[in-house]
């Protein structure tokens, strides 16, 4: 006796709402970002930089699959600007499936491990999957990639959108944004120098990991 929607597959459709919710929001930029490691606490740090830009809406927790991903673009609104999505995968064709729901404006791969290699069956397999995320990207949006991994810096060739990259030292040519001289305190928090475009800053992270410095760049 209540008003009810019938669907043949709930999954389909909400991934279906979400995309028309995404497409009468034209103003929202949405950031996606994928890796074996990392993409939760990367995630929290860059909505809450963007949070000082303009109404930001990230996924909670690790809400980051065909139910979570959504379920995180059902939050936005009207006012939200920026819309951190974290995608995660079992499987090739997940990532591309999450991206048709909310197709970002800047993707990220963060890094290419062994997470769910019981499923892949190798990192290269895994690399398969994730580099799905810049396939998605048309050549007016940006991907971003982890120049200290070498599975990821190659999906440079799967996408037509610009590339910047990340890292720290090395022999080879320096990536768009370079962090240099890590150091950690006596309770694990790290400093670093950041360089990006001649331009550069000091950065003191407050929370604890040998990691942190990756993530935050």
């Amino acid at each position: 006796e209540l008003p009810t929607v019938v669907v043949d597959d709930v999954t389909a459709a909400l991934g279906r709402l979400a995309r028309h919710v995404v497409d009468r929001l034209p103003e929202v930029v949405v950031l996606a970002m994928t890796g074996s490691q990392g993409k939760t606490g990367t995630k929290d740090y860059l909505a809450h930089l963007l949070s000082e830009a303009g109404p930001t809406v990230a996924t909670r927790g690790n809400f980051n699959n065909e139910l979570g991903v959504p379920l995180t673009v059902l939050r936005a609104t009207p006012e939200t600007r920026y819309l951190v999505v974290e995608m995660g995968a079992r499987g090739v064709g997940h990532i591309a499936a999450l991206c048709a729901i909310a197709p970002p404006r800047v993707a990220a791969v963060l890094n290419v491990g062994t997470a769910h290699i019981g499923e892949f069956g190798s990192r290269e397999a895994i690399a398969q999957a994730k580099g799905e995320i810049v396939e998605a990207l048309p050549a007016d949006r940006t991907a971003v990639l982890n120049a200290d991994d070498d599975l990821v810096v190659a999906m440079a060739g799967r996408t037509a959108a610009q590339v910047v990259t990340f890292g720290g030292p090395t022999d080879g040519p320096a990536p768009d944004l370079a962090v240099s001289e890590v150091t950690t305190d006596e309770l694990g928090r790290q400093s670093f120098e950041m360089v990006h475009r001649g331009s550069g800053a000091t950065v003191h992270l407050a929370q604890v990991g040998a990691y942190q410095w990756r993530n935050a760049a």
